[in-house]
């Protein structure tokens, strides 16, 4: 993954809801106060993109455009995505546990 500079994100902010509780609130708190950093698969129309702030992180977009191995800038995170990632991210980590979230 790439770390990508918030100067280089508004096309890319539509891929993460706004103004939704939970876990929607992580990605307004990283651009708004730039606490937390963005990373993409590449850097020219990604396929992916992940905000990262303390130890979450988001996943957005296609998991098959990623090998386990990209994801290990994200080991001991607490990773929240799409379940089409699941596969993947069980393939990326030796533990994974589903946590289930009442917002």
């Amino acid at each position: 993954m790439i770390n990508l500079p918030p100067h280089r994100l508004p096309a890319l902010v539509r891929w993460f809801p706004t103004g939704a509780p939970g876990s929607a609130a992580l990605t307004e708190h990283v651009l708004t106060t730039e606490a937390g950093r963005w990373w993409v698969d590449r850097v020219i129309q990604p396929r992916v993109i992940a905000a990262e702030c303390g130890d979450h992180v988001l996943l957005r977009g296609d998991p098959r455009a990623l090998t386990p191995r990209d994801l290990a800038v994200f080991a001991d995170h607490y990773v929240e995505a799409p379940g089409r990632f699941l596969p993947l991210i069980g393939a990326a980590f030796q533990r994974v546990v589903p946590w289930q979230r009442v917002v």
